[in-house]
């Protein structure tokens, strides 16, 4: 195994943090994290989303949000910033964006590029695949 391939699926927020947690430290220890944003993971990151907060939360989820002594960056941050210190490269799922008739413009500029499952796959093919 040379890192991992994170297919991250949901837009409920607690996970959303769970793989920007996951991608900093990675990143942070020099391994390698793919990360592919697809269907309601791939809209977590849609520009309006984010402007709106409009995500599912759970109970952890409200508790972060009203937390005035932690300061917790967003999923998206996390990322981005992991992204200037290790190897992480994010992928939006081409097939949602299809659907949606969305294009990269209409997210946060995290994205590395658009790859379908099989080119994700390729990617992932020596890396440990954790599906969130």
């Amino acid at each position: 195994m040379t890192g991992y391939a994170i297919v991250l699926e949901s837009a409920r927020l607690e996970r959303l943090q769970a793989v920007g947690n996951i991608a900093a430290i990675a990143a942070a220890s020099e391994v390698p994290v793919d990360i592919f944003a697809t269907m309601g993971g791939l809209e977590a990151f849609d520009n309006e989303r984010m402007a709106s907060m409009d995500y599912e939360v759970g109970e952890v989820g409200r508790a972060m949000m009203a937390a005035e002594d932690v300061e917790m960056p967003m999923f998206f941050e996390s990322i981005a910033q992991a992204k200037e210190i290790g190897p992480l490269h994010v992928y939006a799922c081409e097939l949602s964006m299809d659907m949606l008739g969305k294009t990269l413009d209409d997210y946060h500029e995290v994205f590395d590029d658009v790859l379908g499952v099989s080119g994700f796959l390729t990617h992932a093919e020596d890396k440990q695949v954790i599906f969130v």
